[in-house]
């Protein structure tokens, strides 16, 4: 088992317990937590459009965050997984989510164009751990490891939505313990540009 699982592995344990032992107010304490800081975020950069994620497992709770978007007219944009390990998107409308292939609710709207992300002003996604320096670990499968190069790709054709538009501002969501001094990392991967917790909101550079 090289350094990235076992590192995945400790994590995917805590995540585990953290949810077995803790109470249901403890719960609703900590998804409080997280929407106060994702709003802060949100509300801080204006952002209008986010492309976000629907927490699954004991990963931090997205979901009060989505539904103060939705009440004060900031457009969400969900991702759908797809047989080649990458993602489609689709605007969310409230309550139109549905089990994806993993397990985890998917949007059941119609697929946004090819490269939507490019189109949001702010970038919200999941990590099991990020470092210091700002870089991510996902979870192996890369589907936002994908995500990321290509945003970063500046040879790919641009849409009529994408051209003229700032790269989004990207940032990953995870527990505040998953906050690390390094993690192991690879030529392929990409930084994000802050981190939210719950305790804090962080910008990197």
């Amino acid at each position: 088992m090289d350094d990235k699982q076992l590192l995945r592995k400790r994590i995917r344990g805590a995540r585990a317990e953290r949810v077995a032992t803790r109470t249901a107010a403890e719960a609703r304490a900590h998804a409080a937590s997280f929407t106060e800081q994702l709003t802060r975020l949100t509300q801080g950069l204006g952002a209008q459009r986010v492309a976000c994620f629907v927490s699954h497992r004991g990963e931090p709770d997205t979901a009060d965050y989505i539904t103060w978007a939705l009440d004060h007219g900031v457009e969400i944009m969900l991702p759908r997984s797809l047989a080649d390990n990458t993602l489609e998107w689709a605007l969310h409308e409230r309550g139109a989510l549905a089990p994806g292939p993993f397990g985890i609710p998917e949007p059941t709207g119609p697929a946004l164009p090819s490269g939507a992300t490019a189109t949001a002003d702010l970038l919200l996604i999941p990590a099991a751990a990020v470092d210091e320096g700002g870089w991510r670990l996902g979870w192996g499968r890369g589907f936002y490891d994908r995500e990321l190069a290509a945003l970063g790709d500046t040879q790919a054709p641009a849409s009529d939505a994408q051209r003229g538009r700032p790269r989004p501002t990207v940032f990953a969501v995870v527990w505040e313990a998953e906050v690390v001094g390094a993690v192991p990392r690879e030529a392929h991967d990409a930084p994000v540009d802050g981190v939210v917790t719950e305790e804090r909101v962080r910008h990197f550079g």
